[in-house]
Order: structure tokens, then C-alpha cells, then sequence
């Protein structure tokens, strides 16, 4: 142990000894576990542990799916999930979960938010409790009990004040009174993007026979020693079964369980994986150039290492020493790196939206912790010994002899190590190159995403919703009414152009789908029914959002209730369902065929899905006034400056109805900006880490050639004395120089051929092996790397003849 201290004190001592080393080396170290660590974190929040809840090794999630339509993850009936309680063997408890808005009203101003509705067992399942009061009970699964609500902490703060005496006291929800029986965790936000509060979810008889209308999702609980595998087997055998018992409704529809982990993290797995690599590859190229440091200081301290041997060092000594000089450099780094990392978590949290964020789960535990630590730690040790390994056992092949003449030892050793060297900078230059073509593609993508015509023109665009309470506007003709005088009022406000309205804002998070038949054609196969995207639209809507119309008309004041049915369509329904015939005057029927057939008057354009780079689905639009729902966002144009419209809707609402809220008020703008924050995220990420790679592979193709002019001076010096010209010089020097970077360069090609295939699912408008993409970025680095030669090369052609004569 004494000779251990000894060694970190002769270490250190030798580290200060050569500050600007020192320096140059941290700094890179710094920079690859810094990014590593601030990914680590990421991946930790995200990825390994976003919940915990006791039992999250046995909750599982059920979905329905019809792989002959394309659905992979839909929504269940509670008439199917009835049959799932009674059938299944391998799950405890299965939980019926649907989001649901709410309208909190009897204070001084009304509020609308979202809230979910939950079977009584949803708490118990996930094994939490409350933080004040208590969480449901069975019995409030009943209609005659479920006036019960338990509060988010967020909305005990900001609505109730904190007040500790909460429990027991009632609030009015959508004009009914509920009884707060209890206050959640202030870290307890399930599901994700679910809202503000916990309600029971209640299912009438008639509702557990309904297996016609999906809209639940179902969380279950896995008995002990079953496995998700069995549960999947369990569920889709149910399926199987239910498929032949109720043809009508379950043909093609089956059924999988997968574990809540899996599902709540499939959204971050392609971009986590591939900042992993990324990170991987930063963190690698750092050891490169900081292994090719040491080897050059090991070269100059030669003569240092051979004195201690021919004392009586043994070479495990010296090995050591150098290893853990390795190690105590990589720490200095490592402990630099995690400063770094502070920071650029801090970035990371404030690079999305709270819009994207709050339905990222483990967004909120981003952050230094004792698992960051430890892998930070763990990670600097680690790579004190890869960049160290290789230069140390160089060290220890040093000829005793050789080195102490006055030839300084310039024989296989040293060309041993310039191998290594040599070696180091393809390497880094190979892995820079991957890195940069990563990079160059995301930014390709995220600026085809920005280029894309949307639909929808969303400057100055803003929206906002208005919910009618069913118990207060119970007939479509009273919501029709007030819908129509609303947007009449708001349209004569100053600066709005247009106002209309829609049941579902594009790129808002929510859908609604529904199977359809045109007639005249042959119909679709029973459980092969192709589902269209549904929604329900103001006769000004399609003015006030920016979309234009290709064909036909668009709907007016005329459709109403009383008139002929019609629908709208978009481009990519005619195309798909329609194609080469003409759309308008066609009839079809949407949903069962009980429904009266619809008219087809016009084709408007595609707008995009919530997943920009998904491309837009076939869609169907209503007139409100045929199809009136309690819910509408409102979509209003302004001259300029939109947001500042929203006092002023707030009193034209108020003055129809004052217990009526203004909700979810936000531009077109902020959701596209939010829509594209990931890949826009992504994009700057991987930016920056390809740069850190540029700069460290320059630096250390300059450092070889750098020592590679200062190990020829004698030669260079010949040379000049024999009448070389400076072009000779610099193209002896870059030649090698460019030996290296093509090497690298090839190396690297063939190794983003095959890597960037794993971009291929988040990329957009651009393939994973796009040629533009791989040509620019190789000549890119090309570039950079001949410069990093050439200013060694122009170094030497300043070389003195009669100094170099004698530099030996």
C-alpha cells in the first residue's frame, strides 16, 4: 500500500510537472465522459427506472390490435374488457383507464382541465397511497358511490391553496359534487399527460355488453410468478375465442400484453439508442487522442523510464505507475466531466417543451443522482485504463540499451509507436466520420420536417377549447346554438380575420377514428374494415387554420341538421380509396350501416398527424351542425399577435355562459414547435457531439503530425541542405497525413453504411443512406484533417538546415 501512494504522489507530481498535457488531456476527457454521464442520466430517468411504484415489475398493459388494418395498439371496449375479468388466469387485478376533461366551477373563476377516470383498484394495483387522506375504495366503483375525487398535488396547491384541511370538503365537476377523499404524492403523476385528478370510472350493464366503442385503456396487474410472456399467451388465446363468440364486433381483433415499462418508454428507445452510440463513439475518439498524448510523452520520457529500470524497477512497477497516472488524469476529467454534465442536463430539460415533457415519463427525475455517480465514476476508471493500457505496455517494452545512447532509441519501439499512433488517428478520424453522417442526417431530416407544407397556414393562428357539459347542454340543438352565436361574437372582434371550430385540433394528441363504406364499391371483408380519421368541423374552420380546399365546396351555413347529410374528404382518402374517379358526388356511410349515407361535396388538403414524419392518414370531416359534440377548439386568425385575443374571448364566453372555462390556449405555432422538439433535440445533440468528434479527431491528427515533423527534423533538414523545395516538404508531410484521413475516411463510410440503419425509423425525407449526406460529410472531414496536416507541413519547410544537422 505504501508503494501505491507512492506511485499517485510521483504521478501527480509529474502530471503538474507538465500542466499543458495535463490540460489538453482533461479537456478531452472532460468532454467524452460529459456527454456519456449527461446521456447515462437520460437513459436512467427515461429508460431504467421512469417509474416507482411497488409493483411496476408485474403491471402490465392490454391493448387490442387487427394487424390486418394496421392497428398495433388500439383501444379496448368495456364489453371486451368485461370478458377479459371474467376469462383471464394470469392477471389479479385489470384496471379500466380513460382520460376525461373536467369543468371545475363555484369559485371566482371556472376552470377546465383534464382528469382520468379509473376503476377503484387503479391505486392499489400500481401499490401507492396517498399522501393525505385515502385512494378509492371497491364499493366506488358503483354509480350510487362514485361522487369521489382525489386531487393531483399540483391542483391541491394552485386550486385549494395547500389548505390542510382538504379531505371532506366537495367541489362542483361538470355540475356535479364531488367529495375530495384524498391528495396524491407530489411525485406521483400517472398516467402520464393524464391531468389534474383521479375519478371513478362507472360501468352501467349496458356498458359491459358494449364491445362496438373502444376507448379505455387497461393497466394490469400480473399475478405472482406469472410472466408477461403468459400473460400475452392468456390475453390473445381470450381474444382468439372472443373472435369466434361475437363475429360481428371482435372479427380480426386480437390482443397482447406488454409490460407498462416497455410501453411508456417506446417512444425514447430509438433516440436513446442512438445517443448511446453516439456518446460511445465520443467517449472513444477521447481515449484515441489521449492515448496518442501519452505515447508521445511516453517517447519523451524514455531515457526517465530506462534510468528506473536499470536501478532495479521491475517493468510491473513502471507499468503500474503509468496506469495510474492514466487513471488519475481520467479522474481529474471525470470530475470535470461531471460539472460539465450539470450543465448540460440543465440544457437537455429546457431543450423540449412542457407540452412534449409532460408526457415523457421520468422527465421530472432527469438530474445527478447515486446511479450517475457510481456510473460516472466507474466510467472515469474505466477509461483511465483504455487510453492508459496501450501506452504503458509500450512503456514497458523499452530497450534499456537502446535508450540510453545518446540516439535517443529510434529504433522498433519508436516505430512501434508510431504505428499505434498512426493507427489512433484512423480510428479517430473513422469514428468522426460516423458520428458527423449521423448528424448530417438528423439535420436533413428535422429541416425536411420544417419544409413540409402542414396543411395548415399556422401564423397567427391561435386556439383554445370550450367543453359543454352534457347535464347542461343536453340537446345537440342547444349546443349547436351556442356554438354558433360564440363564434359569431368572436368573429366580430378587433383583429380577428376568421373563427370556426373543430372537435379535435390537428396535431393536438388526440384522434378519432371510425370504419366506413363507399357505396358503389364492394365492401371490406368483416375484420378487415380500414378505419379513417373522423372529425367534426365549423363551416369556417377550414379558412380560419389554413387549409386549402383542392375540389368542391366546403361546408356552409345551409348544412344543418334538417339538410342533406355531406362529408368532407382529404387528398389522402381520394387517392387511396378513390383513385382515378372523380370524388365529389359520391355517397358513402361511416361507421355501422345503420348510419345515413353521406354526400361527398369537396376534397381538402392533407394535414399532418401528430407525428410530423408520419405521413397524413385518410380523413373524413362533418358539419358540426350534423354531427354537434359538447367539445370544440376554437380556431381563430388574427391580424397579428393572436395570443393577445384571449382576454377578449374569455368575456365573449363569459357572457353566454359565466360558469363556462377557457382552456388549453395555445398557438399553432407552439404545437408544431412542439410536435418537431424531439427530433429538433435530437438534431442539436448529435450536432454537437459530431462536432466535439471533428475537433478532437483534428486535434489529434495534427498532434501526430506535429511529432511526426519533430521525430524528421534531421531528415527534413537533409533534404532542404539538398535542395528541396517547400511544395516537396509540405507534400511530404501531408502525403502521409492524407494516407491517414483516406483510410479513416473509407473506414468510416462503410461503418455509417451499416450503422445509420438504425435512424432509419426516426428519419425524414431522407434515407439512412443518403449519398448527398455521405459525400458532403466525408469531404467535410477531409478537409478539416488536411488542414490539421498542412500547418505541421508548413512548420517544417521553416526548419534551419544547420539546426537540424545538429539535432542529433
Amino acid at each position: 500500500m505504501q508503494t501505491l501512494w507512492q506511485d499517485i504522489s510521483y504521478g501527480w507530481r509529474m502530471l503538474k510537472k507538465s500542466p499543458g498535457f495535463t490540460l489538453v488531456a482533461v479537456i478531452a476527457i472532460a468532454l467524452g465522459i460529459s456527454a456519456n454521464t449527461t446521456i447515462f442520466s437520460t437513459v436512467d430517468a427515461l429508460l431504467l427506472r421512469p417509474f416507482s411504484y411497488p409493483n411496476q415489475e408485474r403491471l402490465v398493459m392490454l391493448w387490442e390490435r387487427n394487424l390486418e388494418i394496421g392497428m398495433t395498439r388500439g383501444s379496448v371496449a368495456p364489453g371486451n374488457l368485461a370478458e377479459w375479468r371474467e376469462q383471464n388466469q394470469t392477471c389479479e387485478q385489470l384496471v379500466a383507464i380513460r382520460t376525461r376533461d373536467y369543468d371545475l366551477t363555484g369559485g371566482d373563476q371556472p376552470e377546465r382541465f383534464t382528469g382520468t377516470a379509473v376503476s377503484a383498484s387503479f391505486f392499489d394495483a400500481l401499490g401507492v397511497k396517498a399522501a393525505m387522506g385515502r385512494t378509492f375504495q371497491r364499493e366506488e366503483g358503483e354509480p350510487e358511490h362514485a361522487n369521489v375525487a382525489v386531487l393531483k398535488h399540483s391542483l391541491w396547491q394552485r386550486r385549494f391553496g395547500g389548505a390542510q384541511n382538504i379531505i371532506g370538503q366537495t367541489m362542483m365537476l361538470n355540475g356535479r359534487s364531488f367529495t375530495i377523499i384524498g391528495v396524491m404524492p407530489k411525485d406521483f403523476n400517472f398516467p402520464y399527460n393524464g391531468g389534474e385528478l383521479w375519478a371513478p370510472l362507472v360501468f352501467t350493464p349496458e356498458d359491459t355488453r358494449d364491445r362496438n366503442n373502444h376507448y379505455i385503456q387497461v393497466l394490469g396487474l400480473l399475478k405472482p410468478g406469472m410472466t408477461i410472456a403468459q400473460a400475452d399467451a392468456d390475453i390473445h388465446a381470450i381474444a382468439q375465442r372472443m373472435q369466434q363468440q361475437y363475429p360481428e364486433t371482435n372479427s380480426g381483433r386480437g390482443a397482447y400484453a406488454i409490460s407498462m415499462l416497455a410501453h411508456y418508454t417506446r417512444g425514447s428507445r430509438p433516440y436513446m439508442g442512438i445517443l448511446i452510440g453516439a456518446v460511445a463513439f465520443v467517449l472513444l475518439i477521447a481515449c484515441a487522442n489521449v492515448a496518442n498524448l501519452l505515447l508521445a510523452r511516453a517517447s519523451a520520457r524514455q531515457k526517465e523510464i530506462a534510468v528506473r529500470l536499470a536501478i532495479g524497477a521491475s517493468r510491473w512497477r513502471l507499468t503500474r505507475q503509468l496506469l495510474l497516472e492514466s487513471i488519475l488524469l481520467a479522474l481529474i476529467g471525470g470530475a470535470l466531466g461531471l460539472a460539465m454534465s450539470v450543465w448540460g442536463i440543465q440544457a437537455l430539460s429546457s431543450g423540449m417543451p412542457e407540452g412534449m415533457t409532460k408526457n415523457i415519463p421520468g422527465w421530472e427525475h432527469l438530474g445527478i443522482n447515486r446511479v450517475v455517480l457510481v456510473f460516472t465514476l466507474g466510467i472515469s476508471i474505466l477509461t483511465g485504463l483504455v487510453f492508459g493500457l496501450m501506452p504503458a505496455w509500450q512503456a514497458g517494452k523499452t530497450n534499456l540499451n537502446d535508450v540510453l545512447k545518446e540516439s535517443g532509441g529510434k529504433g522498433s519501439v519508436g516505430a512501434a509507436r508510431n504505428r499505434w499512433r498512426s493507427a489512433l488517428v484512423v480510428a479517430e478520424i473513422a469514428l468522426s466520420l460516423v458520428l458527423l453522417i449521423g448528424a448530417g442526417l438528423m439535420v436533413r431530416s428535422f429541416v425536411n420536417i420544417l419544409q413540409t407544407d402542414f396543411g395548415i397556414k399556422p401564423d397567427n393562428v391561435v386556439s383554445m377549447r370550450v367543453a359543454l357539459p352534457r347535464d347542461k347542454y343536453p340537446e345537440n340543438k342547444q349546443r349547436i346554438a351556442f356554438y354558433q352565436q360564440l363564434l359569431e361574437r368572436i368573429g366580430t372582434l378587433p383583429g380577428v380575420v376568421k373563427a370556426g371550430g373543430v372537435n379535435l385540433l390537428p396535431m393536438g394528441g388526440s384522434s378519432n377514428s371510425s370504419n366506413f363504406h363507399v357505396l358503389g364499391q364492394p365492401p371490406f371483408p368483416k375484420g378487415k374494415e380500414p378505419f379513417i380519421d373522423v372529425r367534426v368541423a365549423t363551416p369556417d374552420y377550414f379558412a380560419a387554420i389554413g387549409t386549402p380546399l383542392r375540389k368542391g365546396r366546403l361546408f356552409t351555413a345551409q348544412d344543418t341538421e334538417q339538410s342533406a347529410r355531406v362529408v368532407l374528404i382529404n387528398d389522402a382518402f381520394a387517392a387511396r380509396y378513390l383513385p382515378g374517379q372523380e370524388a365529389i358526388g359520391q355517397r358513402m356511410k361511416v361507421g355501422g350501416d345503420d348510419n345515413p349515407p353521406l354526400e361527398i361535396i369537396g376534397v381538402v388538403a392533407n394535414i399532418m398527424n401528430d407525428d410530423l414524419d408520419d405521413p397524413a392518414e385518410p380523413s373524413a370531416y362533418f358539419p358540426y351542425a350534423q354531427q354537434p359534440w359538447g367539445a370544440l377548439d376554437l380556431v381563430i386568425r388574427a391580424n397579428a399577435s393572436p395570443m393577445q385575443l384571449a382576454p377578449a374571448v374569455r368575456s365573449t364566453l363569459s357572457a353566454l355562459d359565466p360558469n363556462q372555462p377557457l382552456s388549453n390556449i395555445r398557438t399553432m405555432e407552439q404545437l408544431i414547435d412542439e410536435r418537431s422538439s424531439p427530433k429538433r433535440l435530437m438534431s442539436w445533440m448529435l450536432g454537437i457531439f459530431a462536432l466535439m468528434a471533428l475537433l478532437m479527431a483534428a486535434v489529434g491528427t495534427y498532434a501526430v503530425m506535429a511529432y511526426s515533423v519533430s521525430q524528421r527534423t534531421h531528415e527534413i533538414g537533409i533534404r532542404i541542405a539538398l535542395g528541396a523545395q517547400t511544395r516537396d516538404i509540405i507534400f511530404l508531410v501531408v502525403g502521409r497525413g492524407l494516407i491517414l484521413t483516406l483510410i479513416g475516411t473509407g473506414l468510416g463510410l462503410v461503418g455509417a453504411f451499416f450503422l445509420t440503419k438504425a435512424m432509419a425509423q426516426i428519419l425524414y425525407g431522407v434515407t439512412a443512406s443518403d449519398p448527398v449526406t455521405f459525400i458532403g460529410v466525408a469531404l467535410l472531414l477531409a478537409g478539416v484533417a488536411l488542414v490539421a496536416c498542412y500547418l505541421p507541413a508548413r512548420r517544417a519547410t521553416k526548419v534551419d538546415p544547420m539546426v537540424a544537422l545538429r539535432y542529433e
